[in-house]
């Protein structure tokens, strides 16, 4: 994969909604919110054909948890990457509190583009 053409999606997946956020693999490259969606899957459908036209490798990373599994099975079964991340191994700053389900996204794809993640 050439680095240029990768992008990283930070998913926050919650009940209601799911929050993303994308990087793209080069160092100068800004963290976007690409905003909220709900949790049916033609809706993450629309968001990933969107994605589709900007590049074209996307890895996606979400916190493995019973909300994020038939997101990882409906992206798996149509090819794309998937990574569960453990809550625990997701760094966070000491005394940081009230994370906003945006601002989790956009930690999970800048943290998987700098490559200090592994999938559970």
């Amino acid at each position: 994969m050439h680095p240029s053409s990768t992008l990283s999606v930070g998913l926050d997946v919650h009940t209601a909604s799911i929050a993303v956020a994308s990087v793209a693999k080069a160092h100068h490259a800004e963290v976007v919110s690409l905003g909220t969606l709900g949790t049916r899957p033609c809706e993450s459908d629309q968001r990933i054909r969107q994605l589709q036209s900007t590049r074209a490798h996307r890895l996606f990373v979400y916190a493995a948890g019973p909300g994020g599994s038939w997101l990882s099975r409906d992206l798996t079964t149509k090819g794309h990457v998937c990574w569960g991340i453990a809550p625990a191994l997701l760094p966070q700053k000491p005394g940081e509190r009230g994370n906003t389900t945006r601002r989790e996204a956009l930690t999970r794809a800048r943290v998987m583009r700098s490559g200090d993640l592994t999938p559970v």
